[in-house]
């Protein structure tokens, strides 16, 4: 069995798997996010619980050298900066070998492994949320570019002003929260009172703003889309995140990507569908990339 960590802003969420990455006995933990050492003593605390442990895979917030094991940013856990993590977390932990991957690229490797693109080589992955999470996986493999920045979605330009030299960008605008906040604004609602269930409620009553904001965030995923086909070539394209969940939007993108093949100029059309895994993706991603590199005969 192999002990697999998620660490979030929040709770770190964690459980035993086996080979075929079935979970186990989840469970989380209050994350400690501004002392390393407290933040480790906690991982180490749930491995002491366990028994028969093969190796320790983490997904994690922030830039991650997966060669160096060194986490940079960390996001809202903060203690991370810097910090050499799969050292730090072996040494505490009986020398077992530790991984550890950012989590969006997580979520990309799950759906690779097991899930909705685990019958192609390459795939695309885009999951929604606060911000927009990417993954480039070329070979089954994530390509993190020289700089460890290749698919970081949120960055994606959606549009510029040469004078003001401002951007619009993608994780920002099109982002589960930028949608909801957007929707607030048009509706004259106090910030943070939306919920994504009550917009796509709004919408199906066809209330116009609902319906255009969601309209809008369709159009613009769909528009992502084409640029990730023509830079990478993708077999496929997977949207995640806990709004994909709404049978709505898969359509809604599709109807797009179908709409601009069918009105401009195209070579060809994304093949573009919904992730597999939501809540256990992280998980599943982390042990994925555990095995690639602990276990893997050609990396």
């Amino acid at each position: 069995m192999y002990l697999v960590f998620d660490i979030g802003g929040t709770f770190v969420k964690y459980g035993l798997m086996n080979d075929q990455g079935e979970i186990f006995n989840k469970g989380k933990t209050p994350t400690i996010n501004h002392d390393l050492e407290a933040f480790l003593n906690s991982l180490v605390t749930v491995y002491q619980q366990q028994k028969d442990i093969k190796g320790i895979a983490i997904s994690c917030p922030g830039l991650v050298d997966i060669d160096k094991g060194i986490v940079y940013g960390g996001g809202a856990v903060t203690c991370l900066d810097q910090v050499h993590i799969v050292d730090e977390l072996s040494k505490r932990c009986d020398g077992l070998p530790v991984s550890a991957e950012n989590d969006g690229k997580c979520a990309g490797l799950a759906e690779a492994w097991i899930g909705a693109a685990k019958d192609v080589d390459n795939c695309c992955v885009l999951a929604f949320g606060t911000g927009v999470a990417g993954a480039i996986i070329k070979d089954k493999k994530i390509h993190r570019g020289n700089h460890l920045v290749a698919g970081e979605a949120s960055y994606f330009i959606m549009d510029a002003d040469r004078k003001s030299v401002k951007l619009k960008y993608f994780g920002h605008d099109s982002s589960t929260l930028g949608t909801l906040k957007k929707a607030e604004r048009l509706l004259d609602m106090e910030p943070g009172t939306l919920s994504g269930e009550k917009l796509f409620s709004l919408a199906k009553e066809n209330n116009p703003i609902a319906t255009e904001v969601l309209e809008d965030f369709y159009f613009n995923i769909a528009v992502q889309c084409y640029n990730l086909q023509y830079v990478f070539d993708p077999d496929i394209i997977c949207i995640g995140g806990g709004i994909s969940e709404q049978p709505a939007v898969i359509e809604g993108i599709n109807r797009y990507v179908t709409a601009i093949y069918e009105n401009t100029k195209q070579f060809l059309k994304p093949e573009v569908t919904v992730c597999q895994f939501n809540n256990d993706s992280n998980l599943i991603g982390a042990l994925y990339n555990f095995k690639q590199i602990h276990e893997s005969q050609d990396r």
